[in-house]
Order: structure tokens, then C-alpha cells, then sequence
């Protein structure tokens, strides 16, 4: 006698409060030079700590940021561990001073308005200052969005195959 078998259930999972959230960010000299190679991670973290204290004072420059992604960092990895011919993102296509950022959900829009209105001088030789500001390029609760544009992708599947 053959056992009925009952009919699987299937049950959605939608997550509709997301923790954190990731913005893709540009700093910009003014008038423009060469890449700010000297401006790294630890140079940038403390320019939006100054942009979060001049906006909306002590208490509100304490949010959580973290900088995953900064393209003037000095950190060379070890390429027996790694191989670069399979890398997505190579060295030279990448943007100069474009990097990510990670912010909580509900400190989204202070962070934002804080970087938006920071605008400061940067010295970058003896004497000469120019301008410096951020600009938020792209915004999403998903990190993949910011890191792999589908249009380019394809651009890129298509001149490289």
C-alpha cells in the first residue's frame, strides 16, 4: 500500500528592517588635481567624524561608520593567497577616491546631511589649500548593489569575451 505522501509548505522570509546601510562616496578637491593618495582610511574616518561634529555637534558625532571600502589604503595582499587574475574589481579601473561606507539604519540620514553640508581646506603642499567635499554617489541596504552595477557587468562581459 503506497504511503500518501502530505504536500510540502513553503514559508516566505521577508526582512523588512535592515540593520545596516551602505553608501558609495566621493571625496572631491576643489579645483581638481591628482588622486588624494595621501588621504587613507584612518585620514578619512576622522573627516566624517569632523563633518558629523561641525553639522550636529559632539553627541551625534559618535554614530558607528565603518570604512570597507578605501582605494588609497596602502594594504597589499599576499598573492599567494589570492589570485588576482580572478579579481572583479582590478586596480587600474577602479575609482580614485571613491570608497564605502557603513552606517546603522537609523543614522542614515544624519550621516547624509552631515556629509552633504561639510566642505573644508585640505592643505596638500606647503601653503597650498584647496577645498575638499564629500558626495554620496549610490545608497542601498545591500552591499552587492554598490559594489557590482548590472549595466556595467554586461558592458564589461561583452568587451572582455
Amino acid at each position: 500500500m503506497a504511503s500518501e505522501s502530505k504536500p510540502i509548505k513553503y514559508t516566505r522570509v521577508t526582512i523588512a528592517k535592515f540593520e545596516w546601510h551602505y553608501l558609495k562616496i566621493r571625496l572631491y578637491l576643489d579645483p581638481p588635481t591628482q588622486p588624494l593618495s595621501l588621504i587613507h582610511s584612518s585620514t578619512l574616518r576622522t573627516l566624517i567624524t569632523r563633518a558629523l561634529t561641525e553639522a550636529f555637534g559632539v553627541v551625534r558625532s559618535g554614530i558607528h561608520v565603518d570604512v570597507l571600502d578605501w582605494p588609497n589604503d596602502d594594504f597589499i595582499p599576499d598573492s599567494s593567497r589570492i589570485n588576482t587574475s580572478d579579481s572583479f574589481i582590478k586596480p587600474e579601473k577602479r575609482e580614485p577616491n571613491v570608497g564605502i561606507i557603513r552606517v546603522p539604519r537609523e543614522d542614515l540620514t544624519t550621516l547624509w546631511g552631515a556629509l552633504t553640508l561639510f566642505n573644508t581646506k585640505l592643505e596638500i603642499a606647503h601653503g597650498v589649500k584647496k577645498d575638499l567635499r564629500f558626495d554620496v554617489l549610490h545608497n542601498s541596504p545591500f552591499l552587492i548593489a554598490l559594489v557590482a552595477d548590472s549595466r556595467s557587468w554586461t558592458r564589461n562581459l561583452l568587451t572582455t569575451g
